[in-house]
């Protein structure tokens, strides 16, 4: 039987790790690689050290293939009917003032702009769906319903606040997203699919924003 997880711990550290990246020292529109690789750094090193530290192996907090399969056909939905929210959204004012700044890395070097927003997404990904949703569930199997909806409800409270500051329909749809994302990557048993589905959104709505101000 798996030992009890310090669930006190889990949450703190998921706690600092969030306000460091909303709190990042590089701003994403002047510094886009080191603001990405600051992500990388606490969404993804910081939190799985602790991991390492509690000596369980990163497969069991959701660096794993997972239901590749299962991950897949949800990962084509999703980005189709993403691609239509994301064409809406970039007509907005709000989102056009917000996002428009991030185009010009996107135009001045694709490669490293993806490159770098999938490190980012990772680091964002398994903090939130890895380490705070695998983590607080627990690792004993079957999970109980109480504390699997306790760590959706929690990991989906820290994503949801580390967007405020952006336009208000995506603080507020971003709390939908977070069950969302929480969901793929609880029937998927692994982070992999969230991480490609934001990277791939997010990384879609700046080329959206950017072909209606091109």
């Amino acid at each position: 039987m798996p030992r009890e997880r310090p669930t006190g711990l889990i949450a703190f550290v998921g706690v600092l790790a969030t306000l460091a990246c909303y709190f990042a020292p590089f701003p994403s529109y002047a510094n886009w690689v080191g603001w990405c690789l600051w992500g990388f750094l606490c969404g993804l090193v910081l939190p799985a050290s602790v991991v390492l530290a509690l000596g369980e192996p990163l497969t069991a907090w959701g660096i794993v293939l997972g239901d590749w399969k299962r991950g897949l056909v949800i990962l084509v939905a999703s980005v189709a009917v993403m691609s239509v929210i994301g064409w809406w959204a970039a007509q907005r004012p709000d989102f056009r003032a917000y996002y428009l700044p991030l185009t010009a890395h996107l135009h001045a070097n694709p490669i490293t702009f993806w490159l770098a927003l999938m490190a980012y997404m990772l680091g964002w990904e398994f903090l939130f769906r890895g380490f705070l949703l695998f983590g607080l569930a627990g690792g004993e199997k079957p999970v109980p319903t109480r504390r699997l909806v306790g760590a959706v409800a929690f990991s989906t409270l820290l994503f949801g606040l580390s967007h405020l500051g952006k336009p208000l329909p995506e603080v507020v749809g971003s709390f939908c997203a977070g069950v969302i994302l929480c969901a793929i990557a609880w029937t998927t048993q692994s982070v992999l699919a969230p991480v490609l589905l934001h990277t791939i959104v997010f990384g879609m709505f700046t080329a959206q924003v950017a072909w209606l101000n091109r």
